[in-house]
């Protein structure tokens, strides 16, 4: 993902998942070595923020970092608890929400969140989805059931992607607190935040794996046929969505 978001296609109330390749899942892109030692440092004294774990999370930890070692991700393969956790900060691009099954529902029991937009991790350690989401309009009435019955069927090792965007007043990747909303018709000085996320369950633990790849453009940069795609999608949001993504309609888009 490029920031050049497809906003034509975005509804906020669709998953929109499309098929991804296994060997796309993470797949290292031009400017991850300039991330990753940002990754490594916000591990490393931002600690409490970045990353998580609870007890329920340590099995598909240690299996994340196996199999991560396996595809080329440095040496991940002996670690676990919160040292693998920091360990892979430094290591992929992707920011990583570890759910584990319990009682029929997955709940979110380890992760690693160095690109939070407006939350943090500590905060929904041990939620659930539909808890996670709180803060998402319809979430509950039109998502939950159908995210919770993809992610019951989803197969082990099968990838699914897909893209969400909003726009943000700074350009800060590590973005845990609110900001001044936007309002795309009152100026420019404002950046499209894009996010990939992906699921993929891992075959041994049987826990789904969400990663986030962030990506931060200058609306300057974006060409005028997305813009016209954004500033659409921004008129047609109701107030609850716009509210949740931080934005002011825009009077003339």
């Amino acid at each position: 993902m490029t920031g050049e978001i497809d906003a034509a296609k975005f509804h906020p109330v669709r998953m929109g998942l499309e098929p991804l390749a296994l060997e796309d899942w993470l797949k290292p892109q031009v400017g991850d070595q300039a991330l990753l030692p940002l990754r490594a440092r916000l591990a490393a004294e931002k600690r409490d923020d970045v990353l998580g774990l609870m007890p329920e999370g340590a099995a598909a930890v240690a299996e994340l970092a196996a199999f991560l070692h396996q595809r080329g991700f440095g040496a991940l393969g002996a670690g676990s608890g919160l040292a693998a956790l920091a360990a892979i900060a430094g290591a992929v691009a992707e920011d990583l929400c570890i759910l584990t099954p319990h009682d029929g529902q997955y709940r979110l029991t380890a992760g690693v969140l160095c690109f939070p937009n407006r939350w943090r991790l500590r905060e929904k350690m041990g939620a659930n989805l539909l808890a996670v989401h709180g803060p998402v309009p319809d979430y509950a009435d039109k998502l939950a059931e159908g995210v919770d019955r993809f992610l019951a069927r989803l197969r082990p090792l099968r990838a699914y992607i897909r893209d969400n965007w909003g726009l943000a007043s700074v350009p800060d990747l590590h973005l845990p607190d609110p900001v001044p909303p936007v309002n795309p018709a009152a100026d420019e000085t404002f950046y499209v935040r894009g996010e990939a996320q992906a699921f993929l369950k891992l075959p041994g633990s049987g826990a789904v794996i969400f990663s986030i790849r962030t990506t931060i453009t200058p609306w300057a940069e974006i060409t005028a046929a997305r813009k016209a795609g954004i500033a659409a999608v921004v008129k047609e949001l109701s107030r609850p969505w716009l509210d949740y993504k931080s934005l002011t309609r825009p009077e003339n888009p």
